[in-house]
């Protein structure tokens, strides 16, 4: 191509022409010049993309974060069986607690004198800012976010502690951002656990609990408008392992190890459904023994990455996400994909499904 005639080709044009692209596209796109790393920031061509036509859920990502300082966060697209990988060095260090809703990342930032802020970004446009303190100080263990798709407004739902009182000890709330107000407000809490997962279906924020006093899982619902919470009985097997809640068209599963004592080993995963009705747990189906001896890889304690995406559940070995086991939720169906990435990850990675957006406010 002659320079010299690309040269004088209306900007507007070749605007139009990037709108057009498919979202990993961009990351190339950036490192050619700086004009166009600078498309992310500017308005008119963020209205021009997003003009276009909206994301379906086959261009939804699966997006993981590959090591414990959260630095790269790497997407696989499974309409192209391809991992991308989109680099977080934009964001402070010394981050935890990582959420992802509707083309946004939530994090926990460490301040320097021990304090915690809670802090929102796109990672596309690699744009982020800290949000108003909280009302109280930050408790470990949960961390929810919700994205109104039309609105793009969003709510951030947190455990916090207030000072203790007399001899009680810490008083434990529920915090939750709006965007809307770009204010916290306290609603009622909750007993104190560790939150090994959660998603979001029908206005209620399910979170997978593991309950310190009792040492059994759990599941806890907390109604978004409402801000109350209520507990959800879990199906328990004579022996469960890594159990997730997810969230595939309006239905909330629940997929888990079984097993048998007094061995503890893993003989296998089970996919639950919850009952609007009864509220009851009903066995929707095993996986195959093929693929799940395939999963396990040869270990006797199985630990699996679990993720809701659009009419699929995918799981995968939490060592890696190399082999991806698939049930199609519609269909009740089995499958396998298997996938390349090119670098090793933490060992300790989570799941989530991920709408980019590069109108994603924040």
């Amino acid at each position: 191509m002659d320079p010299s005639l690309w040269s004088f080709f209306p900007e507007d044009l070749i605007d139009r022409v990037l709108a057009w692209l498919p979202l990993p596209s961009f990351f190339r796109l950036r490192i050619v010049c700086k004009t166009w790393n600078n498309l992310m920031h500017c308005k008119n061509f963020m209205d021009l993309k997003s003009s276009q036509t909206p994301s379906r859920s086959q261009d939804s990502w699966i997006v993981i974060f590959a090591d414990r300082g959260y630095r790269v966060m790497s997407a696989f697209i499974p309409s192209e069986n391809k991992w991308h990988s989109i680099p977080l060095s934009f964001l402070p260090f010394d981050i935890s607690d990582v959420t992802v809703a509707g083309g946004l990342l939530v994090f926990r930032l460490h301040e320097t004198n021990g304090a915690s802020s809670v802090c929102v970004c796109n990672p596309l446009t690699s744009s982020w800012r800290k949000l108003p303190p909280m009302l109280g100080g930050w408790r470990d263990g949960l961390i929810g976010l919700v994205v109104d798709r039309q609105s793009r407004a969003y709510k951030i739902i947190v455990r916090s502690n207030l000072a203790p009182i007399y001899s009680h000890g810490l008083v434990l709330r529920t915090e939750v951002y709006d965007s809307r107000t770009d204010q916290w407000m306290r609603t009622e809490g909750l007993d104190d656990g560790i939150t090994t997962g959660h998603a979001f279906c029908n206005g209620v924020l399910y979170f997978m609990t593991w309950e310190t006093r009792s040492g059994v899982y759990g599941v806890y619902a907390y109604h978004v408008e409402r801000g109350s919470w209520s507990k959800v009985h879990v199906p328990i097997p004579d022996f469960m392992t890594c159990p997730h809640v997810v969230e595939c068209r309006g239905r909330l599963l629940m997929v888990g190890g079984f097993g048998r004592r007094p061995h503890f080993v893993t003989e296998g995963i089970c996919v639950w459904e919850l009952q609007d009705g009864s509220r009851d747990w009903v066995v929707v189906q095993n996986m195959p023994g093929r693929l799940f001896r395939e999963l396990l890889n040869n270990s006797s304690l199985l630990s699996f990455n679990c993720v809701g995406h659009g009419d699929m559940i995918y799981l995968s070995n939490r060592k890696s996400p190399r082999l991806l086991v698939i049930f199609n939720c519609v269909q009740s169906s089995w499958g396998r994909l298997d996938t390349y990435i090119s670098h090793d990850l933490h060992p300790m990675y989570s799941w989530f499904s991920y709408y980019p957006r590069l109108d994603a406010a924040i």
